[in-house]
């Protein structure tokens, strides 16, 4: 299923019908050509077109966000002719589960001023998601980075956030509309972290013998949470370092042991050909680990609360 592009044309009616008659929006996917990595970031483009009198949004909340993780939704201007609109879609998107996955269905809104509100869906189709590695050489070693995740995704993400701000802003000092707007995922931390570890256990990799790659999979989660929870560039880090690195979460004795066994442990699997006896039981382990950083990283944000209105200060 790699290096492909297809495109998926759709017909939806609206629902409810109005005025009745038929009113129909269809949907065309072109999605990723070539490989598409665990954790790497993708592109998707939905070309829409739909009557004139409506405007087209993303239901972001619909989004399923276990196996991928919806990034951003940019919109174009919608373009209208013959009383419909055809307007753009560029979506970014992460996967979280390794082999062939259904990219869900997602659900669209259109609004109308007068009108009954509508909806629709534009169809799922089958994406391979392969390893991180492929063909990497075996036995021990430390590497740098460990993955392929560099930060130009993210990095990329923010100069596309800023770049819309400026566009809306300058389009609605020019003619009151923003010509375009940008979504973000809303999620907490530790909300996407354990999406993704959710999207991780439902895989077959361990009963199909990929432990490798089902560890390079529990440990991508950490590496991400760390990221985005406490800022630690855990993406290029080999485990040695991002074990030094912890102490910058504030973490416990208790906790910093558990995550560093947790990463030699994952070490050995992926690169050591050892054969964890209860890959699961990792697995809740690390769900436990991000529970105890998730409580840190709260607590740290209550005590950088200023105190209530009315309230003394101590």
């Amino acid at each position: 299923m790699s290096n492909y592009r297809l495109l998926l044309p759709a017909l939806l009616l609206l629902a409810p019908a109005l005025c009745g008659a038929q009113e129909t929006v269809a949907f065309k996917l072109t999605p990723p050509a070539g490989k598409v990595r665990l954790a790497e970031v993708f592109r998707l483009k939905v070309e829409a077109s739909y009557p004139g009198k409506y405007s087209l949004e993303l239901d972001t909340a619909s989004f399923d966000g276990a196996d991928f993780g919806l990034l951003e939704a940019a919109p174009s201007k919608p373009a209208e002719a013959g009383g419909l609109k055809k307007q753009t879609f560029d979506l970014r998107v992460q996967a979280f589960t390794i082999g062939v996955s259904t990219f869900p269905e997602l659900a669209w809104r259109l609004n109308a001023a007068g009108a009954a509100p509508a909806a629709a869906r534009s169809p799922s189709f089958l994406l391979e998601i392969t390893p991180a590695f492929e063909n990497a050489p075996d036995g021990i070693r430390d590497i740098y980075p460990p993955f392929r995740y560099l930060p130009w995704p993210w990095i990329l993400a923010g100069l596309l956030a800023a770049a819309a701000a400026l566009a809306a802003w300058r389009g609605r000092r020019a003619s009151g509309a923003a010509l375009w707007a940008v979504w973000s995922d809303p999620r907490p931390p530790y909300r996407r972290a354990l999406d993704r570890l959710a999207g991780v256990r439902r895989s077959p990799l361990p009963a199909a013998g990929r432990i490798k790659e089902y560890y390079v999979g529990l440990t991508s989660v950490l590496r991400f949470y760390l990221a985005e929870q406490f800022s630690i560039s855990a993406e290029l880090m080999t485990s040695a370092d991002l074990a030094r690195e912890l102490k910058r979460t504030g973490a416990d004795l208790k906790t910093t042991l558990r995550t560093r066994e947790f990463l030699q442990k994952a070490d050995l699997a992926k690169f050591a050909k050892h054969k964890p006896e209860n890959p699961d039981a990792d697995a809740a382990a690390l769900e436990g680990i991000l529970a105890d950083f998730n409580a840190i990283a709260e607590t740290s944000a209550a005590s950088a609360r200023p105190p209530a209105a009315g309230g003394k200060p101590a």
